[in-house]
């Protein structure tokens, strides 16, 4: 009997303990006051702001004119979407708060259509310097039998999607820091469909927000494969690139 009652008043206590602990976090978490929607979106919409906007878009419209310049390579869409907004707080049991008040980020992604046999267009793409696609070696060439580059990319197709063995292989998408580039795969073993392109978000969605279709109207990417055979897609943003936080506003900034 007294162990039962030792034990319940032990977890009793323990369930105060915890109950404390997880009072003074959240308070911890919410002594320090967030901006305002009005403030960040003055903040977004600053010369500081715009200014880094300005470059940002002006290096990712130069990457896509690069890769529409190809030959067989012709532009379909371009969807640009700019985001500001106050990353998450994180949870209760994860109360770890950002270090910035504002964060910005754009991403776009191109589609395009490609005539003939993409294993003629590739080589193409890689000459044209839109990225050092891939692990490079130490003269600057493709690394053997690395997956991202355009020559892992050709030995994929060569042998429909397997190695000597007969084994599936890798995926033969081209990758660089925050960029990716990808392709219909109808009839190999990993098969891939270039998708729609996402919607717009709704507006309102962040304190600060653009999305803009290149050209305004355009056709749909299921329309522009039955035309041309073949749809590319080029992803620019997210971890690794410099339009990824291309603006922040760090706490108490």
């Amino acid at each position: 009997m007294k162990n039962s009652v030792a034990r319940w008043r032990w977890g009793r206590a323990g369930r105060l303990l915890l109950v404390g602990t997880l009072v003074g976090l959240v308070t911890a978490c919410s002594s320090e006051p967030s901006p305002s929607r009005e403030e960040l979106r003055q903040q977004a919409t600053s010369s500081a702001a715009e200014s880094r906007r300005d470059a940002e878009e002006r290096k990712a419209r130069g990457l896509v004119e690069r890769l529409t310049a190809v030959e067989g390579v012709e532009h379909v869409l371009t969807r640009l979407t700019d985001t500001c907004g106050m990353p998450s707080d994180g949870s209760l049991f994860d109360p770890q708060r950002p270090s910035d008040a504002l964060h910005c980020e754009i991403r776009t992604f191109t589609y395009v259509g490609v005539r003939g046999d993409v294993t003629a267009v590739l080589p193409r793409i890689k000459a044209a310097g839109i990225a050092d696609w891939g692990v490079r070696d130490g003269s600057g060439g493709d690394m053997p039998h690395a997956a991202g580059t355009v020559t892992y990319a050709l030995d994929y197709h060569r042998g429909r999607g397997r190695d000597r063995d007969g084994g599936l292989l890798p995926a033969p998408t081209l990758t660089a820091p925050g960029l990716r580039l990808d392709w219909d795969r109808p009839d190999l073993p990993l098969r891939y469909l270039a998708e729609e392109p996402t919607p717009c978000p709704a507006k309102g969605a962040h304190p600060y927000q653009r999305c803009e279709t290149t050209p305004p109207s355009p056709g749909t990417v299921a329309a522009a494969r039955a035309r041309y055979g073949t749809v590319m897609v080029l992803e620019l943003g997210g971890s690794g690139s410099t339009a990824y936080g291309y603006y922040t506003v760090p706490r108490g900034g």
